[in-house]
C-alpha cells in the first residue's frame, strides 16, 4: 500500500516541486521505503515507496516508458501476472506490477485495465497527447482521489494530499456527512471535502487540456449462472477459486502472517496459506495474529485456535482484548483525517497490526469480506424449486424449520423470496431515517443508493454486498490505519474471479440444511477442523462494544455530544438522541448512530485543529 500524487496544469502553468513535496508529506505513512518525484513544466509525478512484493524490491517510481512518452505511478498488486506475461510476449518473469502495467498500457491504452485482476490505482502521464489518464481496480480496493477544475488536475491515494494542494479549498461535504448519518455511502464517489471526488471502482478517469472523460471499464454480469450436478462440483471449483486467491496474496519477500479469529473464514485462509507454504522448497510455518479475552469470556475463541495451531503447527501470536473497548484511552483514540473512524474496534486492529509489524512481518493476509459472499442466500428455496429439486427442497425446508421452528421459518426471507413476493420486494422504496433531522434529509442525494445493475442481478442483495460502495469503502478506508503501522493488508475474500463465481452459483449453496456458508464448509472438508468447519454460530464482539459505550465511556461520549462546537445536532434529532445516550441503549442499527455521532464528534474536533494549522501556513 504505498501511496501516490499528481498534478497537471491543464492551463500549461508550471508546476510547482514544493507543492508536490508538501503532497508527499502527507502520504509519508504509506511510504516507510522513501520517495522519488519526476518534475517537468506541465506535470509533476510523485510516489511513496512501501515495497510487499519480491518484484518491487528496489523499485523507484515514477517510471518512464524508454522513450519518455508515459510516466506512471502505481500502487498496488496484479494478481494475474503470468496471463499478462504470456499476452504481452515479456520474457522477464521478475519484472514489477508498476512495469507490467506500464507495458500493458503501451500494448493497449486505455483498454488495459479491462485485463487487469487485483486491487490497484494508477496515474499515468501521456507526453506526447498531453492528458493524464487515472484508473482504479474493479472492487475498489485501492483508493483514488482528485480535484479538477479548468486549470489543474490534483490526484492522490488520500484527500488530505489533495488538500495541500493551494488550489484546493478545506471545505467539509455537508451533503456528504448527511449520507453519512443516513448510513449510506454515496454512488457519485463524493468524499467529506468539497470539490474532492473519489474516483469510482472500475473507472478510467482521462483528462486533457480541454477534454475530460470518465468511462466505466468494467462490471460483473448480474444475469449470469453457473450450474454443476453436485455439491461436490461446486465445492471443487470454490476450493481450486479459494486456494489461488490465498497463493496470490502470499507473493511477498517474507511469509505474510495472517488475522486469524476461530470463524470459518479467517481460519480457512489460514489453513491455505499454511499448506501452501508448507509445500514452498523451503518450507516455512505460518504465523498467525488473534485477539484473545480473558474476562469476556463470550467473545473468546481460543478453543478454535487451538485446533488450527495443533493441525498445522502455526506460529501464534495472541494479543488480550479485554481492554480494547471503543473510545479506550479516548485521548490518543487513532485518528483518520479523511474520514471518521467507523470501526468499533480500532484498538483491537490497531494491536494486531503493530504486532505484525514488531515480529518483522509487511503483509497480513485476512478473512474479512467473507461474509459479504453468502448475502442474498435466503434465495436458497427459489432456486431449489426453479432447478426442480422438490425432494431437496422439501428436506431442507424440514431441516430448516427443525432450526428456526415454525413462528421463524414462516417469517423467513426464503418465503420472501418467491416469484411475486421478491418483485413486489424491489420496488419497495427505501425509507429515510427516523432519526435524521429536515436539514439531513434535505442534503441527501435524490438518487435510489441501489444501482441499476443491483436492480437486474438475481441476488441484488448480494450484488450489492460485494460490488457496492459500503464494501468498497471497507476494504480501501482500512488501509490509512494498516499503513501508519506499516503493514499492508490482503483480503483473498476479495478476488473479481471468486466474486464471479459465487455470483453466478444457485443459492442453496450459500445456505442447506440451516446452515450458511454450505459451499465453504464442504470445500473445506479435510482441510478445517471439524470442530471449525461444523460451527452453527459465530462468535460476537458485541459484549465488548457494551462495556465501552455503555459501562466504561458513558462520561467520555456525554462530554463529546455536549461539546459547544458539536456538529451532530444539524444532522440527528436531539430528542431522538436524548433518550438513547444515558445508558439506555436502544436496538443495534441505532446503537451505531449513538456510537457515529460520537465519531464525527471526535473527526471534527481533530479537523479543527489542522484547518487552523493549515489557515496559518497559507
Amino acid at each position: 500500500m504505498s501511496g501516490l500524487v499528481l498534478t497537471f496544469n491543464r492551463d500549461r502553468a508550471p508546476t510547482d516541486l514544493p507543492v508536490g513535496t508538501r503532497m508527499l508529506t502527507a502520504l509519508k505513512h504509506r511510504g516507510p521505503d522513501g520517495s522519488d518525484v519526476v518534475h517537468t513544466p506541465l506535470v509533476l509525478l510523485g510516489h511513496q515507496h512501501f515495497w510487499t512484493t519480491p518484484e518491487e524490491i528496489g523499485e523507484h517510481q515514477p517510471l518512464a516508458e524508454s522513450t519518455g512518452r508515459f510516466y506512471l505511478v502505481f500502487d498496488g498488486r496484479l494478481d494475474n501476472r503470468q496471463e499478462l506475461l504470456n499476452s504481452l510476449d515479456c520474457h522477464h518473469p521478475q519484472i514489477s506490477d508498476a512495469a507490467l502495467l506500464l507495458l500493458a498500457y503501451e500494448r493497449w491504452a486505455e483498454d488495459c485495465f479491462t485485463r487487469l485482476v487485483g486491487p490497484f490505482a494508477a496515474a499515468l502521464f501521456d507526453a506526447t497527447r498531453r492528458r493524464v489518464v487515472c484508473a482504479r481496480d474493479a472492487l475498489g480496493d485501492r483508493t483514488l482521489f482528485y480535484f479538477l477544475n479548468a486549470h489543474v488536475l490534483v490526484v492522490a491515494s488520500e484527500e488530505q494530499a489533495v488538500l495541500t494542494h493551494p488550489a484546493v479549498a478545506r471545505r467539509i461535504d455537508e451533503h456528504r456527512l448527511a449520507a453519512c448519518f443516513a448510513l449510506q455511502v454515496p454512488a457519485d464517489g463524493s468524499t467529506f471535502f468539497t470539490g474532492i471526488a473519489e474516483l469510482l471502482p472500475a473507472h478510467v478517469l482521462v483528462v486533457g487540456e480541454e477534454n475530460v472523460q470518465t468511462r466505466h471499464y468494467w462490471t460483473a454480469n448480474p444475469t449470469a449462472q453457473l450450474r454443476y450436478r453436485s455439491d461436490a462440483e461446486y465445492a471443487e471449483h470454490f476450493q481450486a477459486l479459494l486456494a489461488d486467491s490465498v497463493a496470490c496474496r502470499l507473493r511477498a519477500p517474507s511469509p505474510p502472517a495472517v488475522m486469524m479469529s476461530g470463524g470459518l473464514d479467517s481460519t480457512s485462509v489460514a489453513a491455505l496459506a499454511a499448506r501452501r507454504l508448507q509445500m514452498h522448497p523451503t518450507p516455512a510455518r505460518l504465523r498467525t495474529v488473534s485477539y484473545v479475552f480473558d474476562e469476556l469470556q463470550s467473545c473468546d475463541e481460543r478453543w478454535f485456535m487451538a485446533a488450527m495451531a495443533d493441525w498445522y503447527k502455526l506460529e501464534t501470536v495472541q494479543i488480550c482484548g479485554d481492554d480494547a473497548w471503543p473510545l479506550c484511552d479516548a485521548d490518543t483514540w487513532p485518528f483518520n483525517p479523511n474520514t471518521p473512524e467507523e470501526n468499533l474496534y480500532r484498538r483491537l486492529k490497531e494491536r494486531v497490526y503493530q504486532t505484525t509489524r514488531d515480529s518483522g512481518t509487511r503483509v497480513l493476509l485476512t478473512g474479512v469480506f467473507g461474509d459479504e459472499l453468502y448475502a442474498g442466500a435466503e434465495y436458497w428455496l427459489w432456486d431449489l424449486l426453479r432447478e426442480r429439486r422438490f425432494l431437496q427442497a422439501w428436506c431442507e425446508s424440514g431441516s430448516h424449520l427443525q432450526r428456526y421452528g415454525l413462528w421463524d421459518s414462516l417469517k423467513s426471507p426464503a418465503l420472501r423470496r418467491l416469484p411475486g413476493i421478491q418483485g413486489l420486494r424491489r420496488l419497495r422504496p427505501t425509507p429515510t431515517p427516523h432519526w435524521l433531522t429536515d436539514y439531513a434529509k434535505a442534503k441527501l442525494p435524490e438518487t435510489d443508493p441501489w444501482a441499476e445493475l443491483s436492480r437486474a442481478a438475481c441476488r441484488p442483495e448480494q450484488y450489492e454486498s460485494v460490488l457496492g460502495s459500503y464494501t468498497a469503502q471497507d476494504a480501501s478506508g482500512e488501509i490509512f490505519h494498516a499503513s501508519r503501522c506499516g503493514i499492508e493488508l490482503r483480503h483473498p475474500y476479495r478476488d473479481r474471479r471468486l466474486i464471479e463465481f459465487m455470483l453466478a452459483i444457485p443459492a442453496h449453496q450459500l445456505y442447506s440444511q440451516g446452515l450458511y456458508k454450505h459451499i465453504l464448509r464442504n470445500a473445506m472438508k479435510g482441510i478445517l477442523p471439524e470442530r471449525i468447519r461444523t460451527r452453527h454460530r459465530p462468535t460476537s464482539l458485541m459484549p465488548l462494544f457494551l462495556r465501552g459505550v455503555a459501562e466504561k465511556e458513558v462520561t467520555t461520549i456525554r462530554r463529546l455530544l455536549q461539546r459547544p462546537e458539536r456538529m451532530w445536532p444539524q444532522y440527528v434529532r436531539a430528542d431522538w438522541l436524548a433518550q438513547a445516550v444515558p445508558g439506555r441503549l436502544p436496538a443495534e442499527a441505532e446503537e451505531l448512530i449513538i456510537w457515529l455521532c460520537v465519531c464525527v464528534e471526535l473527526w471534527h474536533k481533530q479537523e479543527e485543529g489542522i484547518a487552523r494549522k493549515d489557515a496559518v501556513a497559507r
